[in-house]
């Protein structure tokens, strides 16, 4: 198999996130709600961003404004799991980037979900697109997938 079919490992990944998942997240079949990943997704990137790297979007002048994401599900995870999110950037473009996202169980080494979400970063007031701030650019570049 080439790399380009191969499922991504944890090692491909250059940021992590513990999150628990709760009773209230499974849906009627047991397994978390689809729903609930988009939330783990937008956690483990607002992490890293604010968190993680110290990043003030609003005083920067920057917005980020999702225009395009997907995941694949691999295997379920449901409560009392915890996942381990790990992050990396897939493309780093002059407005816009593409996260990429694997989940898994914590303690396990199979992958449950593979996900990306790209967001445009826009100016704050006109909420047009604009180029990453250097600050940005340079944190993200830090957990690129293109080491």
């Amino acid at each position: 198999m080439s790399d380009v079919n191969r499922a991504p490992s944890r090692s491909d990944y250059r940021h992590f996130l513990e999150i628990p998942t709760r009773w209230r997240d499974n849906d009627s079949y047991g397994h978390m709600n689809n729903a609930v990943y988009y939330t783990v997704l937008e956690m483990v990137i607002m992490q890293y961003l604010e968190v993680e790297s110290q990043l003030d979007l609003d005083a920067l002048g920057v917005r980020c404004f999702t225009v395009e994401n997907g995941c694949t599900y691999h295997d379920a995870l449901k409560y009392p799991d915890t996942i381990e999110a790990g992050l990396r950037i897939g493309r780093l473009g002059r407005s816009s980037v593409r996260y990429e996202v694997g989940l898994f169980k914590k303690g396990e080494q199979a992958i449950k979900a593979t996900a990306f979400v790209i967001d445009v970063f826009v100016d704050k007031e006109t909420e047009r697109p604009t180029e990453l701030p250097e600050i940005v650019r340079e944190k993200l570049s830090a957990i690129s997938s293109r080491l």
